[in-house]
């Protein structure tokens, strides 16, 4: 083909050899990758980093698709300069992330994070105005109708500063009295929740690395938890709205440690809030702080208390330092 041609068909076979290399779509771009994660928090870490993993430069993708053996590289240099990415409407490159989420996503999602975005942030009592938020009442209403209690399987983990006397009395380490209750991403001020750790390591992180000593504990009970893990696994019927929840900036948004205002904590405490109000009586979800399969186990139903229904195997003593150090 003449060099017209050659031009005329590129960003065509481009994209085509982008799908049928990935098997997925471009996601975003240099120029709007921090804008992707803002909106997807949990997507940079979720499923051992798929999302990082799909990074790849335009140079690169060249050199390892069919691209080579139909346009030359001078070619290639100059038609990838009119590449504009689907996203943004930039120009592509040099890097591209393509990458599916693994659930499907309403396409009108990402304008309800901000809208909602907004909404915590100003009026956050009004949140319950918006479509999306009644529409995440009734899912939750309807998961719990059918939601039978599971048993709380394995060891997990809770922890207390240091600076806190421990005399190794599991009450030390139960529900907090309401007057010591900060705002939490699934609890009110003064609204004592139970957060509890799938391992060591998160509680230290979810600990902030505070020098602080960790519980090793043992359950014997069965509750009636909204799984927003492993939804696809849990609540099959309901893994697509609870999996973009939980990728989402409304449910896994870092927020800073410092500070009475936390609106990022807003969308998920009314979640908590939904699932309290509809007899869900758990709450399982990714840690932020740390990026691997963990997570945590917040506890929101208020007659549950650890000295009724576990027992500690073990104590262990974490210093305050970027390495953790165990110690029976």
């Amino acid at each position: 083909m003449n060099d017209a041609e050659a031009r005329a068909s590129f960003p065509d076979v481009f994209f085509d050899e982008v799908d049928s290399g990935y098997t997925a779509d471009i996601a975003c771009c240099d120029a709007c990758v921090s804008d992707f994660i803002a909106l997807w928090p949990y997507a940079e870490s979720a499923r051992d980093y798929a999302f990082q993993r799909s990074s790849v430069s335009l140079k690169l993708f060249y050199e390892n698709s069919r691209l080579s053996d139909i346009f030359t590289k001078e070619q290639f240099a100059e038609f990838s300069q009119d590449l504009v990415c689907p996203r943004c409407g930039n120009r592509l490159g040099p890097n591209m992330w393509p990458y599916n989420f693994p659930f499907n996503v309403d396409p009108r999602f990402e304008q309800n994070i901000v809208e909602l975005a907004a909404l915590a942030e100003r009026t956050p009592f009004l949140i319950l105005t918006h479509p999306f938020a009644k529409t995440t009442l009734s899912t939750l209403q309807g998961l719990a109708s059918s939601l039978s209690p599971v048993p709380i399987l394995g060891n997990l983990y809770r922890g207390r500063l240091a600076t806190q006397a421990i005399s190794g009395l599991l009450g030390e380490f139960d529900v907090p009295l309401p007057h010591m209750v900060e705002e939490g991403r699934y609890n009110h001020a003064g609204n004592p929740v139970l957060y509890l750790c799938s391992d060591a390591e998160t509680c230290f992180e979810e600990m902030r690395r505070n020098s602080c000593v960790v519980a090793e504990l043992d359950f014997d009970s069965r509750l009636k938890v909204l799984d927003l893990l492993k939804p696809e696994d849990s609540h099959p019927e309901f893994a697509d709205a609870l999996s973009a929840l939980t990728y989402s900036a409304l449910v896994s948004a870092p927020q800073p440690s410092s500070g009475w205002h936390k609106p990022k904590y807003v969308f998920s405490r009314f979640i908590a809030d939904c699932a309290r109000f509809s007899g869900i009586q758990a709450i399982r979800y990714p840690s932020t702080r740390i990026t691997k399969e963990n997570f945590n186990l917040v506890i929101i139903d208020p007659a549950f208390t650890l000295a009724s229904a576990a027992t500690a195997r073990r104590y262990m003593r974490f210093p305050s330092c970027g390495q953790a150090g165990l110690s029976p």
